[in-house]
């Protein structure tokens, strides 16, 4: 009797080693086809995209409308899928169906708005009013003891008024109730006199733009505040300042919780910072800023164009640009909205998404008080004089 040893691992039976090669041969065939279907989801997604950002439209169609009956005086403004209608007499809060979601009258000469996020607060230039809204009507109305010379809301709605007092101004923080959160005073002679302000949305920072005038020398001091506890450590909560020597800076804001840009004379001012903001860019500027629009991730500046009129660059919170095209219509508005950028005056109308395409131009027989994106870049809010009108793109 002859007995065989078999190696450790070794298969004597044929029909196994077939049956174990096509097993593995049916795994990588079905890993091929399924790597096969997710290249051609993303490739297929990624033409979508690309045609969607290149796609342009011809005319527009009336889906919905809906008559509306406002004052000549009467103002508008986005309030997130909402719009802020208001005057001297009250403001109110309407749908994309102009239903009314809330209304609030008062007395206001010159009714001043700011909006962030969820909040929106209104207040009297020059008299000493305030209101503060969230999305479902009031939060707080109260006065203030000196005059309002201008507002900024956080999300939360926390209300910075920046007051007049004599020779000097007086920043004070109230909440959506009035209560008086923060005070602090700028001798005018020492830090110049405050152009604009922006809290952060978070109610813990603020930028001011503050004007200097030295020796026939214009300057600018930007000054940024914490309210938190970092901020105490701090001699008046300022936590980081720099003149710019030369430049008027008209423009400074927070567009969220750690992002503030500036725009002056000469340069792009980009910052970050959850607690002390730190220069991200300084991006130089060759020509004379005409206009400065912002949304909560990027800041549009207008310039003289070489080849048109109007010239318009699109930077993102980074100091990255986006895009940068050109443009002749004479506009009285511009804005971002939703994903788009809408540039109109009362009869004309310029759309350009967010990777610089002009997908639609048209004039309306109608004169135009506010238009708006509803959703993507086809449907959107056009409001005339006495009508509101659904529209969709084709």
């Amino acid at each position: 009797m002859s007995i065989q040893l078999l190696k450790k691992g070794s298969n004597t039976d044929p029909d196994m080693e077939q049956y174990n090669k096509n097993l593995r041969r049916h795994h990588l065939r079905n890993i091929g086809i399924a790597a096969a279907i997710v290249c051609l989801a993303v490739l297929f997604a990624w033409g979508i995209q690309i045609g969607l950002q290149h796609r342009t439209y011809d005319v527009y169609e009336v889906v919905r409308s809906f008559e509306r009956s406002d004052t000549v005086m009467t103002q508008y403004t986005e309030f997130g899928t909402y719009v802020l209608k208001y005057s001297r007499d009250g403001i109110s809060c309407v749908d994309s169906s102009n239903n009314l979601v809330w209304s609030q009258t008062y007395n206001m000469q010159n009714p001043m708005v700011d909006i962030c996020g969820n909040s929106a607060a209104v207040a009297d230039e020059n008299g000493t009013e305030a209101m503060v809204f969230s999305a479902d009507g009031l939060l707080g109305s109260f006065q203030t003891l000196l005059p309002i010379r201008s507002i900024s809301v956080s999300s939360q709605g926390v209300l910075a008024c920046l007051l007049e007092d004599g020779e000097a101004m007086r920043l004070n923080l109230y909440s959506s109730e009035g209560e008086e959160l923060v005070t602090s005073h700028f001798d005018l002679q020492d830090t110049g006199y405050p152009v604009q302000m922006s809290l952060s949305s978070d109610a813990a920072k603020l930028a001011v733009s503050f004007l200097q005038i030295q020796n026939g020398t214009v300057n600018t001091y930007l000054a940024f505040y914490n309210f938190g506890s970092v901020g105490e450590n701090y001699e008046d909560h300022l936590v980081a300042a720099r003149t710019l020597e030369g430049a008027v800076v008209p423009s400074v804001k927070y567009v969220d919780a750690t992002h503030c840009f500036a725009v002056g004379t000469t340069s792009l001012l980009l910052y970050e910072g959850s607690q002390i903001p730190e220069l991200v860019q300084e991006i130089p500027l060759d020509r004379e800023v005409e206009s400065v629009f912002y949304s909560d991730d990027a800041v549009g500046l207008v310039l003289p164009g070489q080849e048109q009129a109007h010239a318009l660059r699109v930077y993102n919170t980074q100091g990255n640009m986006e895009f940068e095209t050109e443009f002749d219509l004479d506009y009285g508005t511009l804005k971002f909205s939703g994903a788009n950028i809408l540039i109109y005056n009362e009869f004309e109308c310029l759309m350009i998404n967010r990777s610089g395409t002009v997908f639609f131009t048209t004039t309306f027989d109608e004169s135009i008080s506010n238009l708006y994106t509803l959703s993507g870049n086809q449907r959107f809010i056009l409001m005339h004089a006495s009508r509101t009108d659904q529209i969709r793109l084709k």
